[in-house]
């Protein structure tokens, strides 16, 4: 089901499966600033990642000595959320742990996921709560898809992706490093490569995405924008994350680029330790709660 939020400025769309933030508008301007998700290209606008991000190592991982199989990105994406409160311009959903969730991820939980429109902003918040007896350990991130080229009609804008470029905010500036996500198993190779950027400014080329997401692991960066062929930034995420994601398809007609704030990563090749030593993962003691947040910009 879609629920509708306004404010004075912007308007937003979220679909209660998987809690998908789906369509944000300028209210001015008309402008649309997410991905249609087109399933010739990727069928998704904004999937919640949670319990996991990427893929794990066999499609699995242990935890007290069991082997748990789970899907790529865990089972969040593909759950039905349930509104909890809605104002105009707010909107919170929960799902709970259940007797499938727990095959696959033997923590009890409740997730709560609240959007609310701040001016031109969008924040998207997360409330994780460990309702078990154990330390749960777990990984989130977002993956929102925005338009780009930029849907202004504007001719400055460029016609398709590679008029754009993505401006890095931070400490990064131009020595930018990209973990290396082999392909096409989705897994951490163990290497890292360079991606050129001019002031924090990264050119989209054709080749951009051929190695999957850039990957881009405690680089100071805090926050992540996307600019038009002038170089006008048209929107921005905002997150104190310790991995960005940043990715598209390889094939330059998907007219989207992703802008992941990640607390997690997916697995190395090979990886054979456990939940509790994968890196950046989460851990929340019981009857805790962990809270994190990212804000979309609209410039």
């Amino acid at each position: 089901m879609r629920y509708f939020l306004e404010n004075e400025n912007l308007k937003a769309e979220i679909e209660s499966f998987g809690a998908e933030l789906k369509s944000v508008v300028e209210k001015a301007t008309m402008q649309e600033y997410m991905w249609e998700a087109d399933p010739a290209f990727w069928g998704k606008t904004s999937p919640v990642l949670f319990p996991f991000i990427g893929k794990l190592e066999g499609a699995g991982y242990l935890y007290r000595g069991k082997r748990y199989e789970i899907e790529k990105h865990g089972f969040a994406r593909d759950m039905e959320f349930y509104p909890t409160e809605q104002k105009a311009d707010r909107i919170t959903f929960f799902i709970e742990s259940n007797e499938e969730t727990l095959k696959k991820f033997p923590f009890p939980f409740r997730l709560e996921i609240t959007y609310h429109l701040e001016g031109k902003t969008v924040v998207e918040s997360w409330k994780v709560s460990n309702s078990g007896s154990e330390t749960m350990y777990f990984s989130m991130g977002g993956h929102p898809a925005f338009a780009c080229p930029p849907k202004s009609g504007k001719p400055e804008a460029g016609t398709k992706r590679t008029d754009c470029f993505i401006k890095l905010y931070g400490e990064a500036g131009s020595k930018v490093s990209s973990t290396e996500i082999g392909v096409p198993d989705g897994l951490l190779t163990g290497a890292s490569y360079p991606v050129k950027a001019e002031n924090g400014m990264i050119t989209v080329t054709e080749k951009l995405f051929d190695k999957d997401a850039l990957c881009l692991e405690e680089q100071g960066v805090s926050a992540v924008g996307l600019c038009d062929a002038a170089g006008k930034e048209y929107v921005r995420l905002e997150a104190d994350c310790p991995v960005w994601g940043i990715w598209s398809m390889s094939d330059s007609n998907a007219s989207y680029i992703c802008l992941e704030p990640w607390w997690g990563i997916c697995d190395s090749k090979g990886y054979a330790g456990t939940i509790q030593e994968r890196p950046y993962t989460n851990a929340v003691e019981a009857g805790k709660i962990w809270e994190q947040e990212f804000r979309i910009v609209i410039l």
